[in-house]
């Protein structure tokens, strides 16, 4: 029984033994369970951490997202707003652009029409001035010499003032200032072929009682001189418009009465034969003296030579109403 007994304690106690073994692995298992419990918490408690910190800096870059993205919204309707203001700088541009080329091209048409303007001024000027030296130019025939040395003077005075403006060049053809002398043949070879004329017509009136003409007036004569040497001037030379009727003196038309068409055609068919066979014996303009040493030599007719001239215009006017007379009383 006692061996039993010690057999069963001997059990017992290694039983115990074992079990107490046991419970010493599993305390220890419990102890690194427990420790490994309390760095799993650490660790979940540092993962929590991390994540609130995560979660805050994605809350901060949510706020700076939606910052960035309300700046990025204003610059892009900065960027419209530009553009739209860019293009009507543009448009502005273009407009401003044509509106600088159609200016241009209106100055350049004014230029232009002032160019022109200002041509035609100098031209009109020049023909003022050119009017100016033909009627200063015309000498007075039968005057004295004091008169056409004044104007002479204002002729050399007026030709400088023109010089001095540009508006005329001293180069200008002076002989429109000369009285030729083939005026002077002329008279004489038409007095000497109507003094032959008015012989033939004589026999029409031998019988017949001629009333004697009406006395001119000296302030006529003058008149009628001036203007028939005037008319004989050669065209050429001075662009005077000669009119016969203003030559004749008012005293005298009354009594020369309108012939027929007959003694009209055969009167200035005579004189257009008289002229022409005159005009092949005057002498051409290359037999005339030019003037030498500019402006200052311009020769002036003087009263010496011209009343010669005008008592040989004033016989041919007396014989011209002669021999209208007398055709009047042979018809």
């Amino acid at each position: 029984m006692a061996n039993a007994q010690d057999k069963e304690s001997q059990k017992l106690g290694t039983g115990e033994k074992k079990w107490s073994q046991k419970l010493g692995g599993s305390n220890t298992m419990i102890q690194k369970l427990r420790t490994h419990d309390l760095e799993l918490i650490d660790e979940a408690r540092r993962l929590q951490i991390e994540n609130a910190n995560k979660d805050i800096s994605l809350a901060k870059s949510k706020a700076e997202n939606d910052i960035k993205s309300k700046k990025i919204r204003s610059l892009e309707s900065m960027i419209k707003i530009l553009e739209s203001k860019l293009s009507s700088a543009q448009k502005d541009v273009i407009s401003i652009q044509n509106d600088s080329s159609k200016k241009e091209t209106e100055i350049i048409s004014l230029k232009s029409k002032i160019v022109e303007v200002e041509h035609e001024l100098a031209s009109k000027v020049s023909e003022l001035e050119n009017l100016k030296l033909e009627t200063i130019s015309i000498p007075v025939v039968g005057g004295n010499d004091e008169k056409n040395m004044t104007k002479s003077n204002d002729i050399s005075a007026v030709i400088e003032e023109s010089e001095i403006r540009g508006y005329a060049s001293p180069s200008k053809n002076l002989r429109q200032y000369f009285v030729r002398r083939k005026s002077i043949d002329q008279a004489k070879k038409i007095d000497d072929d109507i003094s032959t004329q008015t012989s033939t017509f004589g026999t029409c009136f031998v019988n017949d009682e001629i009333t004697e003409l009406p006395k001119i007036d000296t302030e006529v004569n003058s008149e009628v001189k001036d203007r028939t040497s005037i008319s004989e001037i050669n065209k050429d030379d001075i662009p005077i418009k000669s009119n016969t009727s203003e030559a004749m003196p008012q005293n005298v038309t009354p009594h020369l009465t309108q012939p027929d068409n007959n003694s009209k055609v055969s009167a200035k068919a005579h004189m257009s034969s008289l002229i022409k066979s005159n005009s092949q014996m005057r002498p051409g303009p290359e037999a005339l003296p030019l003037p030498i040493g500019g402006i200052g030599t311009i020769p002036i007719v003087t009263s010496t030579l011209m009343l010669p001239l005008s008592a040989y215009m004033l016989l041919t006017l007396l014989i011209i109403a002669v021999m209208w007379f007398v055709i009047l009383r042979c018809t």
